[in-house]
């Protein structure tokens, strides 16, 4: 079997560019809300020094914050949920290139592929039900997070207007 590989562009990559920026600027949001967690729990303050120089280090790895989350809240009713957007937001993130199959030259510019899923490579992604899933598990994972902020004494201040 020929394939071609190909960089998505805009049109059809223009709905799954928005959706992606969606998901993955959702994602750091419970991820800022996670790292404000941890370092509640054990500097019982948000501490930027500690949030910036170790939790936002690139070796500080969602995986080892979420193992960390867990420990800190073990009956965390989110746990299922937590992880398949993290695994949504890494299909959104690291998945972009069309696939043409079965095709003996070079697609057409305005062909349309296919986006194979990693795990199942003859699956293809679809990307709409992604985004849909996503923004329909996100608030609960956000509240159950924010539950958590707010037990361990964590505030959240209201932004000053920037009109003043």
């Amino acid at each position: 079997m020929k394939a071609f590989f190909k960089k998505l562009k805009m049109g059809k990559g223009k709905e799954i560019s928005q959706w992606r920026s969606e998901v993955i600027e959702k994602f750091i949001n419970l991820e800022w809300l996670i790292n404000s967690i941890i370092s509640q729990k054990y500097l019982k303050a948000c501490s930027y020094p500690f949030l910036f120089d170790f939790l936002y280090d690139v070796n500080c790895t969602f995986a080892l914050k979420r193992n960390v989350l867990f420990k800190i809240s073990p009956d965390f009713p989110e746990k299922d949920n937590l992880n398949r957007l993290n695994n949504i937001r890494n299909l959104f993130a690291h998945c972009n290139q069309e696939l043409f199959r079965n095709i003996s030259n070079a697609p057409p510019s305005d062909a349309i592929g296919v986006i194979p899923n990693p795990k199942n490579p003859e699956r293809d992604i679809c990307f709409k039900q992604l985004h849909e899933e996503f923004n329909t598990k996100e608030p609960a994972v956000a509240r159950a997070l924010l539950e958590i902020y707010y037990s361990l004494g964590g505030q959240l201040l209201p932004v000053p207007d920037s009109k003043n």
